[in-house]
Formats: structure tokens, sequence, C-alpha cells
């Protein structure tokens, strides 16, 4: 964790220009006056909100059922959410516009695809045979519908904050949303019918309770988060790999589109259910549905955790470029962007961090992590390397790290290391130092005229030198003064 700041440097004093960056650190609002797409979404969720209401009301009805199925949906639901939005390690969503993605699917997809389902499956009786309306309708007419209405709110939100589509993962994330908003609303919808299917019964929450564990625990890993998070990780291709020809992103695009849908579609299929009757014969255990589901499903979640990983290597990229160039390496080392990349790594940095600190280690190295992403967001808002509120960044990180080491436990007694002898001094008028022997590179520091150094490494006209604070770096050892 240590790193040494090398002499020389001034906060503030490096007036280079790095290249253009991307602008994370700017995050737009839901509310556009100006976007038509935003009038589109206000009328749109003035319609399925009224449909909506008034389907809840029926449902009410039966209102331990109704409140007992939303108590479970909501547990499910709030994790899965927070997991969702976490995976967006570098550059998170604005939450308004989160929720209006969640909105978008529990309230507008959901109350249109119920009308659509319908209208569509007796076109489809009529067209082909009522049979394969009633057999395979919901693998035909559900996944086209349901898909389209979904990944129009992903494409909807794209058109009313563009600004917040910069990759892959905010394409996830988005169609995610969608697909739990659309999951929470379906799934009660499904509980109520079974506990209206049992009218005998006294107590509604038998039905209720069976449903969640098929629906939810046998199902709940390839739903509709699985399905919109495909479809939305195609539109972001298409929408943000512009360096490509639109054909190449239309088609590379369009595969992970029609991924979603095949899920969904292969999800809804009846091809497996004549398998499922005969190992769990007329009432199948949960363990029989949770293998049928990973049939099913497993392949698509595979492929949807390989996206995942890919958007979230090219954010860490990204996040890189953001923080090149920063001339105080006491902001931010390589060590502490790779430990950035994932959720297990940041967690490990911490657990390290109370080995080697102490029970605070942990939260001080988890205010370090949120301070360096925040610091990336303003970088990425200024091209000057001065800037005030980068200053005040970089000035709040080696506080915490100041702290970390303040909370070391004291090192052991040890034998007295021998005197510090340097072996060579810098000449006069001072001479430029690297990370390595790379001459083509930025130096990363100017030594003052007679320092001393010491040299423990030469490769071939370079030396290695450290200075008494413990910094080191590469000079021309052509031009040190060696010690009489």
């Amino acid at each position: 964790m240590s790193v040494q700041t090398p002499p020389g440097w001034a906060p503030g004093s490096a007036a280079m220009t790095p290249a253009p960056r991307p602008r994370w650190g700017v995050q737009a609002s839901l509310i556009q006056p100006s976007q038509p797409a935003f009038w589109l979404y206000v009328t749109l969720l003035g319609l399925g909100g009224y449909l909506f209401v008034r389907e809840q009301a029926m449902m009410a009805s039966l209102a331990t059922a109704w409140l007992l199925s939303w108590l479970l949906v909501l547990a499910y639901a709030a994790p899965v959410a927070a997991i969702v939005y976490r995976l967006d390690l570098f550059e998170r969503e604005p939450k308004l516009v989160l929720a209006a993605a969640l909105i978008w699917g529990g309230v507008i997809a959901t109350s249109l695809a119920a009308q659509a389902n319908d209208a569509w499956l007796s076109v489809l009786g009529k067209v082909a045979s009522p049979d394969l309306a009633g057999q395979w309708g919901a693998s035909i007419v559900g996944p086209a519908v349901e898909e389209t209405l979904k990944l129009a709110g992903v494409v909807t939100l794209f058109l009313i904050v563009p600004g917040e589509f910069d990759g892959l993962m905010d394409g996830f994330v988005y169609g995610a949303m969608v697909g739990l908003g659309f999951t929470v609303v379906e799934d009660v919808s499904y509980f109520i019918t079974a506990a209206a299917a049992a009218p005998g019964l006294v107590d509604q929450s038998g039905p209720v309770v069976d449903t969640f564990l098929i629906r939810v625990v046998g199902g709940g890993l390839y739903g509709h988060v699985l399905f919109t998070g495909l479809t939305g990780l195609g539109f972001a291709y298409v929408a943000t790999r512009r360096a490509l020809p639109l054909q190449a992103r239309l088609r590379r695009g369009g595969l992970c589109i029609a991924a979603g849908v095949a899920a969904h579609a292969i999800w809804n299929s009846p091809w497996m259910d004549s398998v499922l009757a005969t190992t769990g014969g007329a009432d199948p255990s949960t363990a029989q549905w949770v293998l049928y589901g990973a049939v099913k499903g497993l392949p698509f979640l595979i492929l949807l955790g390989l996206l995942v990983r890919l958007a979230t290597r090219s954010e860490e990229e990204t996040f890189r470029q953001i923080v090149a160039g920063e001339p105080d390496p006491w902001v931010i080392t390589d060590s502490e962007i790779w430990s950035l990349r994932s959720l297990l790594s940041r967690r490990a940095a911490r657990l390290d961090a109370g080995r080697a600190h102490g029970p605070v280690g942990p939260r001080l190295v988890g205010a370090l992590q949120a301070a360096q992403i925040e610091y990336a967001m303003i970088r990425s808002r200024t091209d000057f390397l001065g800037d005030p509120e980068l200053e005040s960044q970089r000035s709040k990180i080696r506080w915490l790290r100041s702290e970390l080491v303040r909370q070391s436990p004291p090192a052991p007694a040890a034998v007295p290391a021998p005197a510090w002898m340097p072996t060579h001094f810098v000449p006069g008028g001072g001479i430029g130092a690297w990370a390595a022997p790379d001459p083509s590179a930025r130096p990363i520091a100017v030594l003052p005229e007679h320092m001393p150094l010491i040299v423990i490494a030469r490769a071939g006209e370079w030396a290695r030198v450290a200075a008494q604070n413990g910094w080191t770096g590469w000079v021309d050892c052509r031009l040190l003064v060696e010690r009489r």
C-alpha cells in the first residue's frame, strides 16, 4: 500500500493536456422536456399506470394473497436490484433513470404486454390453429411481444439521456432493471392467479408460496433480468461502439438481442415438459424444477455472465485511460486499479487491509476505493490536471492513506540498519527520472541538483537509483556524479 512521492514533484505543477477522455463525471437528469422521448415516456406511463392500478385493484380483492405476493417479490427484487447496481463498478447510473427503467418494466411493459399478448394469441390461433396457439403460443408470442416492449424501454431511456449510454455495461444495467420491474409485476399476477384457482382454500398463502418457490426459487436466475439484460447489452453494442462499421455493430448487437429473445422463447417452450412430467410426475418437487430450469436457462446465463465480464473489462480500460498521466503516484497505483476490477477483488483488498491495519483498515480502504472512483469522475470532467476540484480529491486520497499508515501496528524491534550512505549525487541543474528505462515515456520527476542517491541496479546506460526517503526511479547513469 505504501507509495512514495517522487522528490521535486509539486501538486498542480504539471501543465500537460491529456487526450480527450470519456465524460463519466457528468450525470444527466431524466427530466428532459426538450426531448420528444421524454413525453413519450410520460404518455405511456399515464396509460400503463391506469391499466396497472386497475389490475392491482382487482387482485387486491384477495387481500392476504396480494399482500403476501408483493412482500415476497420485493424481498427478491431488492437484493437483485442492488447486485445489478453494484455490478456497474466504475460509472454507476443516475438513480432516477434506473427507477424509470424499473417503472417501464413493471408498469408500462407489463400493462401493454397483457393487451398485446391476448391479441396476438388470438391471431395465431386463427392463422395457424388453436392447438398450436395453446401449446406454443407462450413461446412464440410472449418473447416477441414482451422483449420488444422491454427493449423499447431501454431505447426510450437512451433517447432521453443518450450521454448515460457510453458502454456495454450501461445497456446491461438498464435492460436488467427493466426486466426486474417486469418480472416483479408478472410474478404477482401469477401468484394471485394460483390463489384464485383454489377458491375453497381458507389460507390463500399456500398457493402463493408454492408458486414463489417454482418461479423465483426454482427459476429466478433465468427470468426477465436475464432476457432483457442480454437484449440491453445488444442494443448498447449498436449504440456505443461507434468506431466500428454500422453493419458490424448491427450484426453483433443483433445476435445478442436474438439471444435474449431465444432465451425467453426456450424458457417458455413446452419442449421439455414431457421430461419434467416423466421425472416429476404430476407434482414435480422444487429440486426438479431447479434442475429443469438449469437445463433450459443455464447456457444463456453463462453467456450473459461472459458478456458482463467483457463489459466490465471494457470499463476498466476506460478507467485506466481516464486516470493515465496522473503525476502523483500517491493517488492511485496500478495494483489498486487491478483491485477495483471486480466486487471480489475490492473485498479482498479490504480484507487485506484489515489484516495489515486492524479493524478500521477495511473501512479506510473502502473509503479510499470510493475516493479513487470519484477522482476518476472528476478527472473525466476536466482536461487540466491542476483543477482545484482534482487537487481537493487528491488531498482526500492522501489523507486516507496517511490514516492507514497511522493505524498500522508498530513494527517489531529490529537490529538497527547501517547508516544510509549515498553512492552518487545528482549533477548541477538536476536530471529527469523515469518509472522504467524508456526515454520515450514521460519523466515522473525532476531530481534536484546535488541530491544524494544510491545506485541499486544498472541496465546499459540506465541506473535504478534510490533516494533516502525510499523513492526509486531510473536515470541516465552517465550524468550521475560518483561519490568520492
